[in-house]
């Protein structure tokens, strides 16, 4: 029961901090950086996922996880390779 008050209460709060911003250029600003996360999260499921199919034939296994593609999303390309060699090390 407190986690659901405590997330009732953290979407509260979140709602009133975009209000209170009260800007249109932040509102925009806020929605183009939450886009571009959530772009590059869905890119790195993508090349996980196509990872894991083109790895299965070799029989090396490739996590497909949230770990795996946060790490992509925020690192990049650094984020590849620790994934990589993580990988190949398993």
């Amino acid at each position: 029961m407190i986690v659901y008050t405590s997330v009732g209460i953290l979407s509260v709060l979140l709602i009133l901090f975009f209000i209170g911003i009260g800007k249109k250029k932040g509102f925009g600003l806020i929605f183009e950086k939450l886009a571009i996360l959530w772009f590059r999260l869905a890119c790195s499921f993508a090349i996980l996922y196509i990872a894991h199919i083109i790895a299965d034939g070799y029989n090396i296994i490739v996590p497909v996880n949230i770990f795996s593609a946060l790490t992509i999303t925020i690192l990049g390309i650094p984020g590849m390779f620790c994934i990589g060699v993580l990988t190949i090390f398993q």
